[in-house]
């Protein structure tokens, strides 16, 4: 584990070059991704630039839950993506994000960079970093401690 000097910046934590899906895709092109990859965000882009996000609880809540599957994947991104998702840029100290992504109750951050889809912060990125960071500071539990 490496010791930081200083806090790091968002793009050294996140996870880059995260999967993608454009606002016309079909909602089980959401699905499929989230499967396959085990993740729970997805940005959305239309033209190049991110304008949303879809998170799995996104998708919980589509609707009725007794939907078809067939009707649910016809269902396009645009209508059920976040619109107003929390954008950082790749620079952006750590703290100031996960402060952030705390007071908005947001799972995850997207980071550009020059106005490129760099990466995606989420909360397990987070709790990851801060896991290391106690090992690296903190003895192992002899059990002498008295809680």
């Amino acid at each position: 584990m490496k010791k930081y000097k200083k806090i790091p910046y968002v793009g050294s934590v996140m996870t880059p070059f995260p999967y993608f899906v454009d606002t016309d895709n079909e909602v089980g092109e959401v699905e499929r991704l989230m499967g396959e990859h085990h993740i729970h965000h997805i940005p959305v882009q239309q033209n190049g630039r991110v304008v949303g996000i879809v998170s799995e609880r996104d998708l919980y809540h589509l609707g009725d839950r007794f939907l078809p599957i067939t009707d649910r994947a016809r269902i396009r991104v645009r209508d059920i993506m976040a619109d107003d998702p929390y954008i950082v840029a790749f620079d952006t100290p750590l703290n100031e994000v996960a402060l952030e992504m705390a007071k908005r109750h947001a799972g995850s951050a997207i980071v550009l960079h020059h106005e490129k889809l760099a990466g995606i912060l989420s909360a397990t990125d987070i709790c990851r970093l801060l896991a290391e960071i106690f090992e690296s500071e903190f003895s192992p539990d002899t059990g002498d401690d008295a809680a």
